[in-house]
């Protein structure tokens, strides 16, 4: 295998990794302030999505829209399947000297509901988009401009995918639909402001990647 398909399985598994953990964590609330400018209270999840989109991003760049496309398809799957290894986690029945008991572990690991599979759904979806139009503007302004590509792809996607799974949370009662408008407002511009802050980590990471890669291209 060569650096250039070992990188790409890294930033794979990269990808893969961030997007099951967040799935996992997205229960948990925290709340952000800076005094005068921000008051949010998001969802902890919310702050490992933006990696997502930087890799794919990378990904993107350097291997192509059916190569990135495949990774988010992988990572679908996997997703799944860690559903599932939870659920039977969950249902097995803890022996009495557990140091975790069976009401603990599943108030944790209890994830295989609608609001996960609203977030695979709104991932898969937000994806795809930024892996299409981050395509499209690379080809209209001949590779140049990275930070355009890499702001507005994720932007858009962003929007998308905070729609999604929002809508899907109400459909289910899971967020009442009064509360729809705030929780909105709060991840997105959370994730507007994550995706101005990562530029200046895609242009590293676009070098880093670039001068290792660059004479192994196939």
């Amino acid at each position: 295998m060569t650096l250039y398909e070992r990188i790409y399985f890294f930033l794979g598994c990269m990808f893969c990794v961030v997007v099951i953990v967040g799935n996992i964590i997205f229960q948990k609330f925290i709340h952000i302030s800076i005094p005068s400018i921000l008051d949010l209270e998001v969802s902890v999840g919310v702050l490992l999505y933006p990696i997502t989109f930087l890799i794919s991003d990378l990904l993107t760049e350097f291997y192509g829209k059916k190569r990135a496309k495949y990774v988010i398809q992988v990572t679908i799957t996997i997703s799944f399947l860690v559903l599932c290894l939870l659920y039977i986690s969950v249902n097995l029945k803890a022996v009495d000297w557990s140091a975790i008991n069976d009401e603990q572990f599943e108030k944790i690991f209890s994830v295989y509901n609608a609001g996960t599979l609203a977030s695979i759904i709104a991932m898969y979806i937000g994806q795809i988009i930024d892996i299409t139009v981050f395509s499209w503007l690379k080809a209209k302004t001949n590779g140049k401009h990275l930070w355009l590509r890499n702001n507005v792809s994720t932007i858009i996607a962003q929007f998308f995918d905070t729609v999604t799974v929002l809508s899907i949370l109400c459909v289910f009662n899971i967020l009442p639909l009064s509360q729809l408008s705030n929780v909105f407002i709060s991840s997105f511009i959370l994730k507007i402001i994550a995706a101005i802050i990562d530029t200046p980590f895609c242009y590293l990471a676009h070098f880093i990647v670039n001068d290792i890669i660059k004479d192994q291209r196939k």
